[in-house]
């Protein structure tokens, strides 16, 4: 029989094309899971690599942030911890070819929105309670808003009321000049009557020099009319403004009080065309006083140089009767019109009031024997002073803190609890760190003043609302304000002296509120009848002593719940940024050179590994190449 190898050689191409397929599933097989195995690895790796989370800001602050020199320290860190899966690789043998960093999302860009995330994944799982539900902090937002708005309006009325009494006080000065001329030229008749020349001479030269100061006088009066009556107009267009952000009765006490500046204005014209005519009678008496004087003049050189025999001596009442007939030629005017204030003590004393709250604010509300914090914050290269270029990167991402109500909560309650203020138990470093983020100075002191200037103001508004709804508070203001502008001031001026007192009863309540509250003490946003502190007559005595003592109650809200609603309604982007200067300086100072801007949220990454076929190793082309992508954030 012929034996042939046919069977055996085909045996053989479909044992060769059977491994062949084989080998080839299986290294398809074994690609596909080193591409996830590496991807594992570039994941574990990378966790490793944000684990490595800053721990004392941990401690301090519950917030999870990578800190970092560079994107080579992050390829260094990472390289170690992939090349450590790459070593257990197994089936998967690889090599790294290129790390490259993507992505570094810092807890200081966009806004600050990745801080305001942090915070409400801790708060979310944090123990803590609210002064106020989000129903009343809506609310109780719209009453800032408003009281705020109240004090601006009240403020800019107390510039106007300033600017009234400069008039009344130009308009006294003129009177009084007026006044001065009148006796002058009543001192000097008597002296010619007298025959007393050279006295007359020298009481002419008095009566000369008041003359020459009514048409300054008058000028100044005209000004100061004009200035009045232009600044009402432009404070009516900044009222305006404000209005919206009040309600329906606080809108109209707002424009009752523009009406009653005008009632003023209106009437100063009138008074103001009596006043225009005393330059043009200034400057005929001061003709008359020129010919008058050198009448006199000649009738004392007549009689000093007379030569006769003494029983023809001159008759001098004969030489002075014509000098005193000119000299009745004089006319005498005082004002008719109303003008000026009566009480000037009272009307002193309650602008004493204004100017303590302003110079001399912390003096006037700190407590006895409290320590007043200097410390300094740490001033290099603040977040808050960079939060300009740290703008959105793009890539599809909105820039800035969510201004969500409830958010906003979180972030304040937040700051309550990881953020010191003046009541709190001093600490190295920055003491006043809540009045920080209301002002962002650079040193406590001026933090803290200006966080009591915000209260001041808060409660200044406040009050005035409770004012402008007491009638029993408002006609004790227009019995006040009558008293001290007089029987003799203008009627509309009692109104405007009324605003002022109003405003300015409500500021010496408001530093009472604002002493009661930095003793520890608190205070009800919105005060009954019962808790209103500040008679006028301790209003008064405010304004001489300079001092007030704090209420003792257990009603209303703190100090720290005060902050807090100061800082609800701040820019929320302002406030992420000023918390992150807070927590740079913290660990600044034990860290030199610690930097919030260092701190990354989120890093994003790309390695290359090399690998090669498993059944063709050796050759050139059998290498191949595996990119991975890895993202991972707190």
């Amino acid at each position: 029989m012929k034996k042939g190898g046919q069977i055996t050689v085909f045996l053989a191409m479909i044992l060769l094309c059977v491994s062949a397929l084989l080998c080839a599933l299986t290294e398809t097989a074994r690609t596909a899971g080193a591409r996830c195995y590496l991807r594992i690895a570039a994941d574990s790796a990378l966790d490793s690599v944000m684990a490595g989370y800053h721990r004392e800001i941990w401690k301090r602050y519950r917030l999870l942030l990578r800190e970092t020199a560079g994107e080579e320290e992050l390829k260094e860190e990472f390289s170690r911890y992939f090349k450590g899966y790459l070593d257990a690789a197994g089936w998967y043998p690889a090599e790294i070819a290129a790390v490259s960093v993507d992505k570094i999302r810092k807890i200081t860009d966009d806004g600050g929105k990745h801080l305001q995330q942090e915070v409400a994944d801790y708060m979310e799982y944090g123990i803590w309670t609210l002064d106020f539900s989000q129903e009343e902090a809506a609310g109780m937002e719209d009453r800032l808003k408003e009281a705020f708005a109240v004090q601006e309006v009240s403020r800019l009325f107390e510039g106007l009321a300033g600017r009234a009494l400069k008039l009344e006080k130009a308009v006294e000065d003129l009177n009084a000049g007026q006044s001065a001329q009148k006796n002058l030229a009543q001192k000097g008749k008597n002296q010619l009557s007298e025959r007393d020349g050279e006295g007359f001479l020298r009481t002419g030269a008095e009566i000369q020099r008041e003359l020459s100061k009514v048409s300054g006088a008058v000028e100044r009066y005209r000004k100061e009319a004009e200035d009045l009556q232009e600044k009402l107009e432009q404070v009516y267009l900044q009222v305006r403004e404000k209005l919206n952000e009040m309600t329906p009765g606080m809108q109209a006490a707002a424009r009752e009080e523009y009406e009653r500046y005008r009632s003023y204005t209106a009437e100063d014209g009138a008074r103001r065309r009596e006043i225009e005519e005393l330059t043009a009678l200034a400057e005929e008496n001061t003709d008359l006083m020129k010919a008058v004087m050198t009448e006199a003049k000649d009738v004392l050189d007549y009689i000093d140089n007379w030569e006769g025999e003494e029983e023809e001596e001159p008759d001098e009442d004969a030489l002075w009767r014509p000098v005193r007939n000119h000299m009745n030629g004089f006319r005498e005017k005082v004002l008719a019109c109303a003008h000026g204030t009566a009480d000037k003590e009272k009307q002193s004393l309650l602008e004493n009031v204004r100017r303590l709250a302003g110079d001399g604010l912390l003096g006037l509300v700190i407590p006895e024997h409290a320590q007043i914090p200097g410390e300094k914050i740490l001033s290099e290269d603040l977040p808050s002073e960079r939060k300009g270029s740290m703008a959105d990167k793009g890539e599809g991402i909105q820039a800035g803190p969510s201004e969500d109500l409830a958010e906003r909560l979180i972030t304040v309650q937040y700051c309550s609890q990881f953020f010191s203020h003046f009541l709190d138990d001093p600490e190295p470093g920055l003491v006043c760190q809540m009045e920080y983020l209301v002002n962002g100075g650079t040193e406590d002191r001026e933090n803290l003043k200006e966080a009591a200037a915000r209260l001041l103001a808060l409660r200044e508004g406040m009050n005035l609302i409770h004012i402008l709804g007491d009638s029993v508070k408002r006609s004790q203001a227009r019995e006040l304000a009558a008293v001290i502008v007089g029987a003799s001031g203008m009627l509309p001026m009692v109104e405007v002296m009324a605003v002022f007192v109003m405003g300015i009863w409500a500021l010496g309540e408001a530093v009472a509120d604002v002493r009661t509250l930095l003793a520890g003490g608190k205070v009800s946003l919105i005060k009954s009848r019962e808790e209103w502190q500040m008679s006028l007559e301790k209003l008064i005595d405010l304004g001489k002593n300079g001092r007030s003592d704090p209420a003792e109650s257990e009603q209303g809200l703190s100090y720290e719940s005060y902050l807090k609603l100061l800082l609800l309604v701040s820019d929320p982007k302002t406030l992420l940024y000023r918390m992150m200067d807070v927590i740079q300086d913290t660990i600044g100072r034990e860290e030199p050179g610690f930097r919030m801007e260092r701190c990354g949220v989120r890093v994003e990454m790309t390695v290359t590994a090399e690998a090669e076929h498993l059944f063709s190793p050796g050759r050139e082309e059998s290498g191949y190449r595996i990119r991975t992508k890895a993202g991972r954030g707190y």
